[in-house]
């Protein structure tokens, strides 16, 4: 008798097949939901170190703003002690005031002004600026570049006339575009430079008054005299009224 061993293979049932998919499905939703929570952790840690970090940065600025405030206001103190502990400067008399150019120059005429009451002068001297100065001039006016040189110069020759007294430095202007003259009282002067043109045949003044304004004088004869008896007589600068 022959015994035939059979081998049955059990197929899983219908139940075992559908549970798989379940724990797998469940293992994997254990495993998103851990994530998820370790992310929210991280995430609250990370947001109380912001408010932490955010915190101490107020504080800092909070604390650097009271010191800024606090320096401002000593800073503001020692700024009005010090405005407080300046002497306080004598205030001019009513009016007065550093008279200028225009203050000595009369338009339209170069007579002598009405109501001017200069008394006895003794005239130092009275002409016109040197003649060289145009014969120089001329003599280049050959260049194109020299041209105008030699136009103002014969225009001052033409039309300018200077008077030097032991009271007054008057410049007289006769010219088509204005006529004008200059009375400067030598007491208004506070200064004279001269420098020499035409190998010292003639030279340049430049006179300066109280209030700072200049006059210039171009071509004068003699210029070396005229400039020591203007420093002889002139006057002397006042610091109070400069500022005026």
């Amino acid at each position: 008798m022959q015994v035939i061993a059979s081998h049955r293979t059990i197929a899983p049932s219908r139940a075992a097949l559908a549970s798989k998919p379940v724990r797998s499905l469940r293992r994997a939703s254990g495993s998103v939901a851990r994530r998820s929570a370790d992310r929210v952790i991280l995430s609250t840690r990370a947001m109380a170190e912001e408010g932490a970090a955010d915190d101490d940065f107020e504080s800092r600025l909070g604390a650097l703003r009271g010191k800024r405030s606090k320096r401002s206001a000593e800073d503001v103190a020692a700024k009005t002690a010090v405005k407080d502990a300046e002497p306080v400067k004598k205030a001019t008399p009513s009016g007065q005031r550093r008279k200028g150019v225009a203050d000595f120059t009369t338009v339209g005429s170069v007579e002598e002004p009405a109501g001017a009451n200069w008394g006895s002068e003794t005239v130092v001297y009275e002409g016109p600026p040197a003649r060289g100065e145009i014969i120089a001039n001329v003599a280049m006016s050959w260049t194109v570049v020299w041209l105008p040189l030699t136009i103002s110069a014969i225009g001052r020759g033409l039309w300018v006339n200077y008077r030097i007294t032991d009271k007054r430095v008057s410049v007289l202007s006769t010219s088509p575009l204005r006529t004008e003259r200059i009375d400067v009282p030598l007491k208004e002067i506070t200064d004279v430079i001269a420098i020499g043109r035409g190998v010292g045949r003639w030279g340049d003044m430049v006179i300066t008054l109280k209030n700072g304004e200049k006059v210039e004088l171009r071509s004068m004869p003699d210029f070396k005299d005229i400039e020591k008896h203007i420093k002889s007589n002139m006057g002397t600068a006042d610091p109070e009224l400069a500022k005026l």
